[in-house]
């Protein structure tokens, strides 16, 4: 224990994780990082963004966890001044050799973006064969045109339905 609060090594939080009673795993990493992985379970609150404290319960045990134990360590003092249950992950997630779970897939990559992404590669080759023959190049780019436009119209894509095949929204 120092400065109010517990220094935990990876073992030991991995027992409080499976233990589960009442644990709020405070992650400070920019919403980006926590997005591409975070620790189950873990709550995203910025440390830049720590005007006022996060709302803890007295019965709660909290373990704060950054990048690589930096800000957290700063972090778990601050909170250790208001809070009697208060532990910093050693570390951080560099050191992290656990289960993570990222962001919702396709919370980024969504069917409409990833359709978007589809047209324009199947629009690509329009610019060589337009060069090539001019004839062939604006042929082809209006069907690929017609076509998206009549996806659009009907509101029916085989594109966006392939897409959400895989999971994305």
């Amino acid at each position: 224990m120092s400065n109010g609060y517990t220094d935990l090594t990876f073992h030991e939080f991995q027992a409080k994780i499976n233990k589960r009673d009442s644990l709020k795993i405070i992650d400070l990493r920019t919403p980006s990082s926590f997005e591409r992985g975070h620790i189950k379970g873990a709550i995203n609150i910025p440390y830049p963004t720590w005007s006022k404290l996060p709302k803890v319960s007295a019965e709660e045990e909290v373990v704060i966890i950054c990048y690589v134990g930096m800000a957290s360590r700063k972090a778990s003092e601050r909170l250790a001044q208001s809070h009697g249950q208060v532990f910093n992950y050693t570390g951080g997630m560099a050191k992290w050799q656990g289960e993570m779970e990222t962001g919702k897939i396709g919370s980024k990559w969504n069917a409409d973006r990833i359709h978007n992404l589809a047209v324009g590669l199947l629009l690509l080759p329009a610019l060589p064969l337009s060069l090539w023959n001019p004839w062939w190049g604006v042929t082809y780019s209006s069907v690929i045109a017609f076509g998206n436009l009549l996806c659009g119209v009907a509101n029916y894509s085989l594109i966006t339905r392939v897409i959400r095949s895989f999971g994305f929204k």
